[in-house]
């Protein structure tokens, strides 16, 4: 019989072999399990018994990249105000998460063919944003919204790279992704 506090204990170790994942696969997808087990603190065994094979690993990773950049976008936008403050949000919120995106979007052709890939329509309502935030003055009307989704999803690939890499906290990465959308690189006059 599995208790509360062995469903817990359960649970973080899960948590902390993903993170660990996470962390080691983005900076060398080649990481073996018995390192992300050492980064992880747990035993190889343990490791294998949760994941018994690098593609289930690899599997639940993406599954749970994925879930928890939904979420951070969920509660990003309701935490909005505005279109700029949602698309601001949004940027800070999965650019903090700086291993799961590098982790998903380093090589784009990584998951091909992977059932657990979800392409989702969140190009779309970032689309609609932008195209809200350009109605409302916040965003140059005469650029276009679909290059200002590109914009915005490489500075926080930027920011998260400079992140996982170790290059920039987290905090300061996001910020430097949402002032240069906002702003740009030149000295404002």
């Amino acid at each position: 019989m599995t208790t509360q506090a062995d469903s817990g204990v359960r649970q973080r170790t899960r948590r902390a072999i993903l993170d660990a994942a996470a962390a080691a696969w983005a900076r060398d997808w080649s990481t073996s399990l018995g390192d992300i087990a050492d980064r992880a603190e747990v035993s190889r065994s343990t490791l294998h018994r949760y994941f018994p094979e690098r593609q289930a690993l690899v599997d639940a990773l993406l599954i749970d990249a994925q879930d928890v950049l939904d979420r951070l976008w969920v509660d990003a936008t309701a935490a909005s105000a505005s279109p700029i403050e949602s698309i601001e949000n949004i940027m800070m919120a999965i650019a903090g998460e700086a291993d799961r995106i590098v982790f998903l979007f380093t090589d784009p052709g990584r998951f091909a063919g992977n059932p657990n890939w979800r392409t989702d329509d969140s190009d779309d309502d970032m689309v609609d944003l932008v195209r809200a935030a350009q109605g409302d003055g916040t965003v140059d009307p005469d650029v276009d919204a679909e290059f200002a989704v590109g914009v915005v999803y490489s500075l926080v690939y930027v920011a998260a790279e400079a992140a996982a890499s170790g290059r920039m906290p987290r905090h300061k990465a996001a910020e430097l992704a949402v002032r240069t959308f906002r702003y740009g690189l030149s000295p404002r006059p």
